[in-house]
């Protein structure tokens, strides 16, 4: 019989019986039909009749048996005195199931001892007293990313050195929806813990062949794919745990298990595309709320509107006195629109939300909504007016109507290029765009966020990146992040997005993953940020499994392993970002770097940053190169300063000219995969003062011969990455501005530079 076939029939008996958990015999049949080993078992009904009457007919090899209570009340045997090992004989056997019936009795009292199902007397598998003697798996269902699967070290340590072990090499999560066996065993090869199954650490020999490994991820893929949460079975895996497998003459055996299960399935959403391609870019905007008397947040998103070149014939307010406001006309309701909208901005009060619906779903007036107002779902008023509001939606799709989709409520808005139009209710002044030049390639990117403060930070910061598409997602009472994503895929023109996210719809994570994941396939980058690591595992404390994988570590491990570049920290976000727009067009090509500055602390820094793991080197010049610095530094008599090798330490004494000539010959060296030119602009001969008279000598960045001038074109003509660090205070601020102005990516710091750097190439060339 298939596991599949089992496991369903397993759980209606359960069920039947009222339980949601399997009992360890059942799951051992389950185990064995999954390709998992189990130890040799048989059963004993625990009255005295049954015990005394034991056949002794079925072979349990070893010369010790462990004989276990089974019950489902009685999930911790050995607390409740319901483990024991004895001799193999039907004589000590015998007497050990006597004696557990008594001491659960003793111990848990008459009610307790009648949940007894069964004896169950099992092989004694030997087992090692080593560290890695003893190994883990847990699959538990995590309601954003579906089943997530730990394996590592286990026993009763389990948690604990899942803690002590850093990330990834004492347990490693995967999802086993979006890796297949395989793919986790390919994972789990790079953990400290298979390192010491298969001998390779000092002294160590090999306990295990990779396919009996394989059996165990093949077991948990059947399970997620095949078994959970599937529409034909109608049942959920709730969680299902080994603890611990024994390594056992070359095995891996199942020893003791847990499964708790659900008579339920749970639905990923999906999204209306062409309504969410409507909002992207729409043909007509409707907008209710703007003032005329004062700058409200209506007002300001019409004039970003105009501003934008959103088609003035195609724009109609909605206003219960009909009056235009600058220059934009208005109708007194929805009913009255003269077509239907593409989009609606809502910036009224919050408690005017469900009317507005109401009346836009009731006429058929909208295919997008963009719900500005902030309170719904927060408050305990506002709470009540989001429930209000998404019955009010789930019953009108039930019904077969026209809805809309709905972005927000307490959303920022949306920027699109393509549609001509900004919602974000910030004025110009507040939040410049930028401005590209034309001669400057720039990779298309989406920069969408749950947190619209978080998007205009970063549009702020990052004020020389154009993005095609600005989304802020609100508090996704409909669409959520992932709808955005599967939209703008579609369209097949960004080539880098930046997601950031606090939380997800049920099983969203999952379909984003699978999205990234496409994405990857089709050459798209994508840098995110998961808000919410300190808040792991504190809702998921149901099993061993979730303690082990929490809600952060799990949606972390899954976007990741769908092709994700998570950043960390929010400056990480910033600079990989940043790196991925202004290298989109670059070949990141390997590992091989090269350095240049006119500080010594810096080429020293450089050096030191280099990384272990994955491993990057320096680039060693070929001798067309060596012979090029050379004849530049004797140009400009610093030969006797500066010896020629990577890193190249050109001296304070090196004006501009030789920064740019030197860079030239390095990033034409055939042995060199990336360049980083480290500036301190302190130097007397370096133009890099703001614009203004500062004495006799004192040049500044508007120079012909000033590097704002002379470095970019280098930049925009190699097909290497090329960054600049400026690691000085507010007076060089303008060199840097003038810089990025002009296409150079530009970090503070070399150690920044090169932290971002060696993490966005090893994504570019997957590696770990």
């Amino acid at each position: 019989m298939s596991m599949k076939d089992t496991a369903a029939r397993l759980c209606s008996a359960a069920a039947a019986e009222g339980r949601n958990t399997l009992l360890e015999p059942e799951l051992y049949a389950m185990l064995r039909d999954g390709g998992v080993p189990v130890p040799a078992f048989f059963t004993v009904a625990p009255d005295e009749a049954s015990i005394a009457a034991m056949r002794d007919s079925v072979e349990i090899p070893g010369e010790k048996v462990v004989v276990k209570v089974v019950s489902p009340e009685i999930t911790h045997k050995t607390e409740m005195g319901g483990v024991r090992v004895v001799l193999n004989n039907p004589a000590a056997i015998a007497e050990a199931c006597r004696g557990i019936v008594a001491t659960v009795r003793e111990r848990g009292g008459e009610e307790l001892a009648r949940t007894i199902r069964a004896l169950m007397v099992c092989e004694k598998v030997p087992v090692g007293t080593d560290l890695s003697s003893q190994l883990f798996a847990g699959m538990r269902f995590s309601p954003d990313m579906g089943p997530m699967l730990a394996f590592g070290f286990g026993g009763l340590e389990a948690e604990e050195l899942a803690v002590r072990f850093k990330d990834g090499q004492g347990m490693v999560l995967a999802s086993p929806i979006v890796l297949d066996a395989a793919q986790m065993l390919a994972k789990f090869k790079k953990s400290f813990v298979y390192r010491k199954l298969a001998g390779l650490t000092r002294g160590g020999s090999r306990q295990l062949d990779d396919a009996e490994l394989l059996k165990v991820f093949e077991f948990f893929r059947m399970l997620a794919v095949d078994f959970s949460n599937d529409p034909e079975t109608g049942w959920l895996v709730k969680d299902f745990e080994i603890n611990p497998f024994f390594v056992s003459n070359g095995r891996l055996v199942a020893v003791d298990a847990f499964m708790r299960f659900s008579r339920e399935t749970v639905v990923e959403r999906s999204c209306e595309l062409d309504k969410v391609n409507r909002l992207l870019k729409p043909k007509t905007v409707a907008i209710m709320g703007a003032s005329s008397k004062g700058l409200n947040p209506g007002r300001i998103i019409l004039n970003n509107l105009q501003r934008e070149g959103f088609p003035a014939e195609n724009i109609m307010l909605i206003r219960p006195d009909g009056e235009p406001v600058d220059g934009a006309p208005a109708c007194k309701s929805i009913a009255e629109l003269p077509w239907r909208a593409d989009m609606i901005v809502v910036a009224v009060a919050a408690k005017f939300v469900p009317g507005v619906i109401r009346e836009t779903i009731e006429h058929e007036k909208a295919a997008s909504m963009v719900l500005i107002p902030g309170g719904m779902g927060e408050t305990e008023d506002g709470k009540e007016t989001d429930r209000a509001v998404r019955r009010l939606i789930a019953e009108a799709r039930a019904a077969g109507k026209y809805v809309p989709v709905f972005v927000g409520p307490n959303c920022l808005g949306l920027m699109s290029t393509p549609g001509l139009y900004d919602t974000m209710f910030i004025p110009k002044p507040k939040l410049p765009l930028p401005v590209v030049p034309k001669d400057m390639r720039q990779a298309e990117s989406a920069l969408i966020s749950q947190s619209g403060a978080f998007m205009i930070t970063r549009m702020n910061i990052l004020d020389f990146i154009k993005t095609r598409y600005a989304v802020s997602s609100g508090n996704q009472m409909d669409l959520g992040v992932a709808d955005y994503v599967e939209a703008i895929l579609a369209e097949d023109v960004v080539e880098v997005f930046g997601l950031y996210i606090e939380g997800f719809s049920p099983l969203d994570g999952l379909r984003l993953a699978r999205l990234i994941r496409r994405g990857r396939a089709a050459g798209k980058d994508f840098i995110v940020y998961k808000a919410g690591r300190t808040s792991e595992g504190r809702t998921a404390t149901s099993s061993h499994t979730a303690s082990i994988s929490g809600d952060y570590p799990s949606c972390y491990e899954t976007l990741r392993d769908a092709g994700a570049l998570v950043a960390n920290t929010l400056e990480d976000f910033n600079d990989l970002w940043a790196m991925a727009v202004a290298f989109r067009g670059k070949n990141v090509g390997g590992n091989r770097l090269s350095f240049i500055s006119n500080a010594g602390y810096e080429t020293v820094c450089m050096a030191d940053s280099i990384s272990e793991r994955p491993r990057f080197v320096l680039g060693k010049y070929d001798q067309a190169t060596s012979d090029s610095i050379l004849g530049i530094l004797k140009e400009f008599k610093l030969n006797e300063l500066v010896s020629v090798h990577n890193p190249l330490d050109i001296t304070p004494m090196a004006p501009d000219c030789v920064y740019t000539m030197c860079l030239e010959a390095q990033a034409a060296c055939p042995e060199v995969d990336a360049c980083i030119v480290g500036i301190v602009p302190l130097s007397v001969m370096i133009k890099a003062l703001p614009p203004g008279d500062h004495g006799p000598g004192m040049y500044t960045i508007e120079e012909p011969d000033a590097l704002p001038q002379t470095l970019p074109p280098i930049v925009h003509r190699s097909d290497k990455p090329i960054m600049a660090t400026v690691d000085c205070g507010k007076l060089y601020r303008p060199l840097v501005e003038a810089l990025r102005a002009r296409g150079v990516l530009v970090f503070q710091s070399v150690d920044a530079a090169m932290r971002a750097y060696q993490k966005y190439a090893a994504y570019r060339l997957g590696v770990d």
